[in-house]
């Protein structure tokens, strides 16, 4: 028996692995590392066998009496039982998280060693010589260990940050300070600097620009922009080119109903990119919508004046060299003459009627879809969907108008508000374009959207996730370019959806699945982890958790999440705020890890109640 043998197995079986302490300890052992306290809860053992040592972390301890006839004798004469969850093993000097067998009965159980301790934690090399003798960082120092004071508690940066990553914690838990922390630690490396690192944060909150706003002054390799919904300025001012949103994003923005409101919706994109293109010169469809939408007012039930009235209207906007106010007539006339009122009624309705029949080809209904990009802005957008619903009322039904009232409204609200600052035309001519000058040179790029309500958050979130994944996905070489997308308070966009709408999938998913292979990264922060999609979080590679106190988060947690047992779960309740159990692919076991105050400080302090109440 060694000086750090404390014991031996005694029991395995359903309930686990359980040892008792040799009674002639005490609390604790002098050994050639120090002194160890004997049968600490958390702490590491390790069982020697041939050809490999099993590691096991203590969960729990608990008093064993013995009993002499009948009666308990008195806790002097008890022995401790320690309850044990295997780890893994170290073979050859390498350590292996899982065991391939249990352990022996009678084994002896030791206390770690530092030599089998600093196998087990480190995670490799933890930088790489370079030719010109400087070097490249492997590894990335995130925090301090709780057990372990003096260990310094580093990931594996392919491993963490080229897959994606969760951070899960309560409100107030740190989990913006241990994003923004891991990140500062990233840019402190001058000599091989992470020039090349793209992250782009969705920030709910508004808190992560006061954390990086002066990176550039720590290292001048590094640049941060901020991009923000309601700036004056033209260079930081959040934008959405309004040609690139879908039928999905305009659903989510419009409350669309998805059997009356939605083909409308549809609809409007294909006219706007028909009508709205400057090089397509070929007017056949365009007749044929302008002429079918104009028969349509004409046949229908409203009064002649008011029919008038839209067809000007119409073909004020939309009118084609074919089809216009000025288009003259067979009988004589102008277009414009035969559909004027004189006492109430047109002046010539046949002769309108005959004119427009002649572009109607029903051949083309089919044809009345395309996926060409077009550049228009969010006021043309809305004449297309008036325009949608007086085609849809001509090839369907002539209710349609009343089902797509409040659609209207409603963008006309949307016209009107915040959101009309962010859908613009842009000044690009391309998505392309669009997404080279947001990414830019710069390595942090904070996206604030703290002002905007959830529906609004919601499709930029979306829309530059999706922009952004096709952006990469036709780049020449995969994954050329890596971009971690973190997005704060996840919950509200990363959710756990039935209804894929008009694309047919969630952009979230689709990235968890697809974005690796591509360089896109997800990063995701909840504080209510069980409202997220499951598909999304059983992609993530790694996970950061802080406290966790809901019982249905924890309850999803232990169900989601890998590498996570009973145990883990119960500490996550009272873990103290900035500490997090952090596993994963990128580091070897789970480790409690407490993080350091980002410094700058991200804006997320507490109200400082007394200070603002109690006042002279």
């Amino acid at each position: 028996m060694s000086s750090r043998t404390i014991g031996k197995i005694v029991s395995i079986g359903v309930n686990g692995i359980v040892a008792e302490v040799y009674d002639s300890l005490g609390s604790y052992v002098n050994t050639a590392d120090g002194i160890r306290f004997v049968g600490e809860v958390g702490s590491y053992v390790s069982i020697y066998e041939m050809g490999r040592t099993v590691i096991a972390e203590i969960e729990a301890v608990a008093e064993k009496s013995s009993i002499v006839n009948g009666r308990e004798l008195s806790k002097a004469n008890s022995n401790r039982q320690v309850f044990l969850n295997l780890i893994g093993e170290v073979i050859d000097g390498k350590f292996f998280f899982g065991v391939s067998k249990m352990p022996l009965i009678f084994a002896e159980v030791n206390i770690i060693s530092e030599k089998d301790l600093m196998i087990m934690l480190e995670v490799g090399n933890e930088e790489e010589e370079m030719s010109d003798g400087k070097t490249r960082a492997l590894l990335l120092p995130i925090g301090e260990s709780v057990l372990f004071s003096d260990y310094l508690v580093k990931v594996n940066i392919d491993k963490f940050f080229g897959f994606h990553f969760a951070v899960f914690g309560n409100t107030g838990a740190g989990k913006s300070n241990t994003i923004a922390r891991i990140l500062q630690n990233i840019f402190t490396k001058t000599d091989y600097s992470a020039r090349g690192a793209k992250f782009i944060i969705i920030d709910s909150n508004g808190e992560y620009h006061k954390a990086f706003k002066d990176i550039s002054q720590i290292n001048k390799q590094i640049k941060e922009a901020s991009f923000i919904v309601d700036s004056e300025a033209v260079d930081n001012k959040l934008e959405i080119p309004v040609w690139a949103l879908s039928a999905d994003d305009w659903a989510i923005l419009l409350h669309a109903s998805e059997k009356t409101q939605l083909p409308v919706i549809k609809r409007a994109i294909d006219i706007a990119r028909i009508f709205y293109d400057k090089e397509n010169l070929d007017n056949t469809i365009k007749n044929h919508i302008l002429a079918s939408t104009l028969l349509g007012i004409i046949t229908s039930s409203d009064s002649s004046p008011s029919k008038s009235d839209k067809l000007v209207a119409i073909m004020a906007h939309f009118g084609t060299a074919e089809i216009n106010i000025d288009s003259p007539l067979e009988t004589g006339g102008s277009l414009k003459q035969a559909i004027s009122i004189d006492f109430g009624k047109m002046k010539d309705e046949e002769a309108a009627i005959k004119f427009l029949t002649q572009f109607v080809d029903q051949e083309l209904i089919g044809r009345v879809s395309t996926d060409k990009e077009v550049i228009y802005d969010l006021a043309e957008f809305a004449q297309a969907v008036e325009f949608a619903t007086l085609y849809e009322g001509s090839v369907s039904s002539q209710r349609i108008q009343e089902y797509t009232a409040t659609l209207i409204t409603r963008l006309q609200t949307i016209k009107d508000g915040i959101q009309g600052k962010i859908l613009s035309k842009t000044q690009y001519n391309s998505l392309d374009e669009y997404v080279e000058h947001f990414v830019g040179n710069w390595q942090i790029i904070d996206v604030d959207i703290s002002s905007l309500d959830d529906a609004s958050a919601e499709v930029v979130t979306k829309v530059l996730a999706k922009m952004l994944l096709d952006y990469v996905k036709h780049k020449e070489h995969k994954a050329d370019m890596p971009i971690n997308f973190i997005i704060e308070e996840a919950h509200r966009f990363v959710k756990e959806d039935s209804y894929y709408g008009a694309v047919g999938y969630n952009i979230f998913e689709r990235i968890a699945k697809e974005g690796r292979k591509y360089g896109f990264l997800l990063g995701i922060s909840s504080q209510r982890p069980s409202e997220l999609s499951k598909t999304v979080v059983s992609q993530c590679s790694n996970f950061i958790i802080h406290r966790v106190q809901n019982p249905d988060d924890l309850k999803y947690i232990s169900r989601m999440v890998p590498y996570i047992n009973s145990n883990m779960i119960e500490r996550l309740t009272y873990l103290q705020t900035g500490n997090a159990l952090v596993f994963g692919t990128a580091i070897n076991i789970p480790t409690l890890t407490r993080f350091d105050q980002a410094r700058p400080a991200t804006d997320s302090e507490n109200a400082k109640i007394t200070e603002k109440w109690y006042v002279e």
